[in-house]
Protein backbone atom coordinates (compact mmCIF):
# COMPACT_ATOMS: atom_id res chain seq x y z
CA UNK A 1 0.00 0.00 0.00
CA UNK A 2 2.71 2.11 0.85
CA UNK A 3 4.23 1.73 -2.44
CA UNK A 4 0.97 2.35 -4.22
CA UNK A 5 0.40 5.24 -2.76
CA UNK A 6 4.21 6.45 -3.36
CA UNK A 7 3.87 5.16 -6.57
CA UNK A 8 0.10 7.19 -6.58
CA UNK A 9 2.50 10.27 -5.51
CA UNK A 10 5.58 10.28 -7.74
CA UNK A 11 2.97 9.69 -10.04
CA UNK A 12 0.97 12.87 -9.21
CA UNK A 13 4.40 14.49 -9.58
CA UNK A 14 5.23 13.54 -12.44
CA UNK A 15 1.75 14.29 -13.30
CA UNK A 16 2.29 17.94 -12.42
CA UNK A 17 5.56 18.47 -14.09
CA UNK A 18 4.42 17.12 -17.21
CA UNK A 19 1.47 19.80 -17.32
CA UNK A 20 4.09 22.32 -16.60
CA UNK A 21 6.34 20.95 -18.94
CA UNK A 22 3.48 21.25 -21.63
CA UNK A 23 2.39 24.18 -20.53
CA UNK A 24 6.11 25.70 -20.50
CA UNK A 25 6.59 23.76 -24.17
CA UNK A 26 3.54 25.53 -25.10
CA UNK A 27 4.94 29.25 -23.98
CA UNK A 28 8.43 28.75 -25.44
CA UNK A 29 6.84 27.43 -28.72
CA UNK A 30 5.38 30.46 -28.98
CA UNK A 31 8.12 32.27 -28.36
CA UNK A 32 10.60 30.28 -30.08
CA UNK A 33 8.13 29.75 -33.84
CA UNK A 34 5.03 32.13 -33.82
CA UNK A 35 6.87 35.19 -32.36
CA UNK A 36 9.95 34.65 -34.62
CA UNK A 37 7.39 33.72 -37.40
CA UNK A 38 4.83 36.66 -37.03
CA UNK A 39 7.62 39.21 -36.57
CA UNK A 40 9.83 37.97 -39.84
CA UNK A 41 6.09 38.22 -41.82
CA UNK A 42 5.50 41.62 -40.14
CA UNK A 43 9.29 42.41 -41.82
CA UNK A 44 8.91 41.17 -45.34
CA UNK A 45 5.76 43.29 -45.12
CA UNK A 46 7.78 46.18 -44.11
CA UNK A 47 10.06 45.55 -46.76
CA UNK A 48 7.54 45.44 -49.28
CA UNK A 49 5.87 48.12 -48.20
CA UNK A 50 9.00 50.53 -48.24
CA UNK A 51 9.89 49.13 -51.80
CA UNK A 52 6.01 49.88 -53.35
CA UNK A 53 6.63 53.39 -51.83
CA UNK A 54 10.13 53.69 -52.85
CA UNK A 55 8.88 52.84 -56.39
CA UNK A 56 5.52 54.81 -55.93
CA UNK A 57 7.30 57.89 -54.99
CA UNK A 58 10.72 57.84 -57.66
CA UNK A 59 8.85 56.74 -60.89
CA UNK A 60 7.48 59.92 -63.01
CA UNK A 61 3.99 60.15 -64.19
CA UNK A 62 5.69 59.24 -67.91
CA UNK A 63 7.49 55.85 -66.22
CA UNK A 64 3.83 55.24 -64.64
CA UNK A 65 1.72 56.26 -67.61
CA UNK A 66 4.18 56.66 -70.38
CA UNK A 67 4.82 59.94 -72.53
CA UNK A 68 2.88 61.56 -75.26
CA UNK A 69 3.62 64.26 -78.07
CA UNK A 70 1.19 67.51 -78.35
CA UNK A 71 0.65 68.66 -81.67
CA UNK A 72 -1.73 71.28 -82.61
CA UNK A 73 -3.36 74.01 -84.45
CA UNK A 74 -4.81 77.22 -83.29
CA UNK A 75 -8.26 77.86 -85.73
CA UNK A 76 -10.13 81.44 -85.54
CA UNK A 77 -13.57 81.12 -86.11
CA UNK A 78 -15.31 83.56 -87.89
CA UNK A 79 -14.66 86.21 -90.46
CA UNK A 80 -11.42 88.17 -89.86
CA UNK A 81 -10.16 90.60 -92.36
CA UNK A 82 -6.27 91.12 -92.41
CA UNK A 83 -4.88 93.86 -90.39
CA UNK A 84 -3.46 96.41 -92.96
CA UNK A 85 0.28 97.36 -92.85
CA UNK A 86 1.81 99.90 -89.84
CA UNK A 87 3.39 101.64 -92.56
CA UNK A 88 3.62 101.26 -96.20
CA UNK A 89 6.74 100.75 -98.31
CA UNK A 90 8.83 103.78 -98.11
CA UNK A 91 6.22 105.22 -95.63
CA UNK A 92 8.08 104.27 -92.38
CA UNK A 93 7.87 107.01 -89.45
CA UNK A 94 11.73 107.53 -89.25
CA UNK A 95 14.48 105.99 -90.72
CA UNK A 96 13.07 105.85 -93.89
CA UNK A 97 15.95 104.77 -96.31
CA UNK A 98 16.10 101.35 -93.95
CA UNK A 99 12.84 100.88 -92.10
CA UNK A 100 10.73 101.77 -95.39
CA UNK A 101 12.53 99.28 -97.18
CA UNK A 102 9.34 96.95 -96.97
CA UNK A 103 5.75 97.60 -95.72
CA UNK A 104 6.33 97.33 -92.03
CA UNK A 105 3.17 94.46 -90.99
CA UNK A 106 0.53 94.97 -88.00
CA UNK A 107 1.62 92.03 -86.16
CA UNK A 108 -1.19 92.24 -83.45
CA UNK A 109 -3.03 88.95 -85.76
CA UNK A 110 -1.48 87.15 -88.45
CA UNK A 111 -4.01 84.84 -90.14
CA UNK A 112 -3.47 82.57 -92.66
CA UNK A 113 -6.15 80.30 -94.02
CA UNK A 114 -7.98 80.53 -91.02
CA UNK A 115 -5.16 80.29 -88.83
CA UNK A 116 -3.80 82.05 -86.17
CA UNK A 117 0.05 82.51 -85.98
CA UNK A 118 2.36 83.68 -82.92
CA UNK A 119 -0.18 82.37 -80.28
CA UNK A 120 1.65 81.24 -76.78
CA UNK A 121 0.62 77.27 -75.54
CA UNK A 122 2.92 76.70 -72.18
CA UNK A 123 2.34 74.88 -69.12
CA UNK A 124 3.49 77.39 -66.37
CA UNK A 125 5.14 74.44 -64.67
CA UNK A 126 6.75 71.72 -65.67
CA UNK A 127 4.60 67.99 -64.57
CA UNK A 128 5.99 66.64 -61.78
CA UNK A 129 8.97 63.76 -62.92
CA UNK A 130 8.76 65.34 -66.40
CA UNK A 131 11.70 65.35 -68.10
CA UNK A 132 12.66 68.72 -69.96
CA UNK A 133 14.48 68.73 -73.76
CA UNK A 134 18.01 69.64 -73.45
CA UNK A 135 18.50 73.11 -73.91
CA UNK A 136 19.84 74.84 -77.24
CA UNK A 137 23.10 76.86 -75.83
CA UNK A 138 21.99 80.17 -77.98
CA UNK A 139 18.86 81.37 -79.87
CA UNK A 140 19.11 84.47 -81.78
CA UNK A 141 16.78 87.56 -81.87
CA UNK A 142 17.01 89.89 -85.22
CA UNK A 143 15.88 93.01 -86.73
CA UNK A 144 15.46 93.57 -90.20
CA UNK A 145 13.84 96.18 -91.88
CA UNK A 146 13.12 98.05 -88.11
CA UNK A 147 11.00 94.48 -87.39
CA UNK A 148 12.18 92.16 -84.49
CA UNK A 149 12.40 88.53 -85.56
CA UNK A 150 11.29 86.41 -84.54
CA UNK A 151 7.99 88.62 -83.15
CA UNK A 152 7.02 85.45 -80.58
CA UNK A 153 9.73 83.01 -78.91
CA UNK A 154 9.57 81.04 -76.10
CA UNK A 155 13.42 81.01 -73.82
CA UNK A 156 14.70 79.23 -71.46
CA UNK A 157 15.93 80.65 -68.40
CA UNK A 158 19.98 81.28 -68.29
CA UNK A 159 19.71 80.58 -71.84
CA UNK A 160 21.82 83.17 -73.90
CA UNK A 161 19.38 85.24 -76.60
CA UNK A 162 21.69 86.93 -79.37
CA UNK A 163 20.63 90.05 -80.11
CA UNK A 164 21.34 90.97 -84.05
CA UNK A 165 21.33 93.99 -86.09
CA UNK A 166 20.66 93.04 -89.55
CA UNK A 167 19.76 96.87 -90.41
CA UNK A 168 21.78 99.74 -91.10
CA UNK A 169 20.06 101.85 -88.85
CA UNK A 170 20.94 101.34 -84.51
CA UNK A 171 18.08 99.55 -82.39
CA UNK A 172 17.30 99.64 -78.79
CA UNK A 173 16.34 96.61 -77.77
CA UNK A 174 14.25 96.65 -74.18
CA UNK A 175 11.95 94.49 -72.33
CA UNK A 176 10.26 94.74 -69.77
CA UNK A 177 9.68 92.14 -67.71
CA UNK A 178 7.60 91.99 -64.10
CA UNK A 179 10.03 89.12 -62.47
CA UNK A 180 13.29 89.69 -64.62
CA UNK A 181 15.46 92.56 -64.74
CA UNK A 182 14.87 95.13 -67.13
CA UNK A 183 17.32 94.90 -70.35
CA UNK A 184 18.01 97.88 -72.35
CA UNK A 185 20.49 97.99 -74.55
CA UNK A 186 21.35 99.94 -78.00
CA UNK A 187 22.24 97.49 -81.11
CA UNK A 188 24.88 98.32 -83.35
CA UNK A 189 23.73 99.20 -86.81
CA UNK A 190 24.77 95.64 -89.28
CA UNK A 191 25.75 94.29 -85.77
CA UNK A 192 25.87 90.37 -86.42
CA UNK A 193 27.95 89.53 -83.86
CA UNK A 194 25.00 90.42 -80.98
CA UNK A 195 24.70 91.50 -77.72
CA UNK A 196 23.82 88.78 -75.00
CA UNK A 197 20.23 88.88 -73.16
CA UNK A 198 19.73 86.12 -70.27
CA UNK A 199 16.46 85.75 -68.16
CA UNK A 200 17.37 84.27 -65.34
CA UNK A 201 14.10 83.71 -63.93
CA UNK A 202 10.55 82.53 -65.31
CA UNK A 203 7.48 84.67 -66.13
CA UNK A 204 4.26 83.76 -66.13
CA UNK A 205 3.28 85.33 -69.46
CA UNK A 206 5.12 86.48 -71.86
CA UNK A 207 7.87 89.55 -71.53
CA UNK A 208 7.08 92.51 -74.51
CA UNK A 209 10.16 94.00 -76.10
CA UNK A 210 10.15 97.45 -77.63
CA UNK A 211 12.75 99.74 -79.65
CA UNK A 212 13.09 102.79 -78.19
CA UNK A 213 14.33 104.30 -81.25
CA UNK A 214 11.35 102.70 -83.33
CA UNK A 215 8.31 102.95 -81.19
CA UNK A 216 6.48 100.38 -83.11
CA UNK A 217 8.63 97.96 -83.26
CA UNK A 218 7.61 95.17 -80.79
CA UNK A 219 7.73 91.45 -79.57
CA UNK A 220 7.26 88.96 -77.11
CA UNK A 221 9.66 86.54 -75.35
CA UNK A 222 8.37 83.82 -72.71
CA UNK A 223 11.39 82.76 -70.26
CA UNK A 224 11.02 79.07 -68.72
CA UNK A 225 12.79 76.87 -66.87
CA UNK A 226 11.13 73.81 -68.71
CA UNK A 227 10.34 72.83 -72.63
CA UNK A 228 6.66 72.32 -72.46
CA UNK A 229 6.06 75.42 -74.15
CA UNK A 230 5.38 76.44 -78.27
CA UNK A 231 4.38 79.14 -80.31
CA UNK A 232 2.08 78.67 -82.91
CA UNK A 233 3.92 78.99 -86.64
CA UNK A 234 2.10 80.70 -89.77
CA UNK A 235 0.14 77.83 -90.52
CA UNK A 236 -1.52 77.86 -86.81
CA UNK A 237 0.30 74.91 -86.13
CA UNK A 238 2.49 73.77 -82.90
CA UNK A 239 3.86 71.13 -81.20
CA UNK A 240 5.09 70.33 -77.40
CA UNK A 241 7.15 67.25 -76.88
CA UNK A 242 7.40 64.53 -74.08
CA UNK A 243 4.25 65.68 -72.00
CA UNK A 244 3.39 62.90 -69.26
CA UNK A 245 0.16 61.40 -70.00
CA UNK A 246 -2.28 62.63 -68.06
CA UNK A 247 -4.67 65.87 -67.74
CA UNK A 248 -2.79 69.02 -68.57
CA UNK A 249 -4.11 72.13 -67.73
CA UNK A 250 -2.13 74.86 -70.15
CA UNK A 251 -2.23 78.80 -70.86
CA UNK A 252 -3.06 80.30 -74.07
CA UNK A 253 -1.61 83.57 -74.98
CA UNK A 254 -1.66 86.16 -77.67
CA UNK A 255 -0.66 89.80 -78.32
CA UNK A 256 -0.72 91.07 -74.66
CA UNK A 257 -4.00 88.87 -73.17
CA UNK A 258 -4.65 85.25 -72.49
CA UNK A 259 -7.22 83.52 -74.65
CA UNK A 260 -7.31 80.58 -71.76
CA UNK A 261 -5.51 80.74 -68.28
CA UNK A 262 -6.66 76.67 -67.89
CA UNK A 263 -7.04 74.71 -71.77
CA UNK A 264 -7.60 71.19 -70.61
CA UNK A 265 -6.02 68.42 -72.72
CA UNK A 266 -5.73 65.12 -71.61
CA UNK A 267 -2.72 63.40 -72.92
CA UNK A 268 -2.50 59.86 -74.26
CA UNK A 269 0.82 57.78 -74.80
CA UNK A 270 2.09 58.36 -78.43
CA UNK A 271 0.85 61.21 -80.63
CA UNK A 272 -1.99 63.46 -79.52
CA UNK A 273 -3.88 66.15 -81.87
CA UNK A 274 -6.16 69.12 -80.64
CA UNK A 275 -7.35 72.16 -81.95
CA UNK A 276 -7.63 75.47 -80.01
CA UNK A 277 -10.37 77.74 -81.44
CA UNK A 278 -10.40 81.83 -80.81
CA UNK A 279 -13.80 83.77 -81.96
CA UNK A 280 -12.35 86.62 -84.55
CA UNK A 281 -13.86 89.30 -82.69
CA UNK A 282 -11.05 88.90 -80.26
CA UNK A 283 -8.20 89.38 -82.33
CA UNK A 284 -6.47 92.73 -83.51
CA UNK A 285 -7.30 94.49 -80.29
Amino acid sequence: MKIRNNLSGVGAVLLALAVIGISGCGELSSGANTVPTVKYRADATAVADTESTATSTEATPAEAGGIGNLTGKVVVEGSFAALPPLFAKGAAAKDVEVCGAEAIPNEKAIVNDGRLMNVFVYLEKAPKGAKSAEMPGTVTFDQKTCIFLPHAMVVRTMQTVNILNDDAAAHNTHTYPKKNNQFNSVVPPNDRVGVPLKYDQTEKEPVKVGCDIHSWMEAYHLPLDHSFAAVSKADGTFEIKDLPAGKHEFKVWHEGKFLDKGWSVTIKPGDNDFTFTVAASKLGK
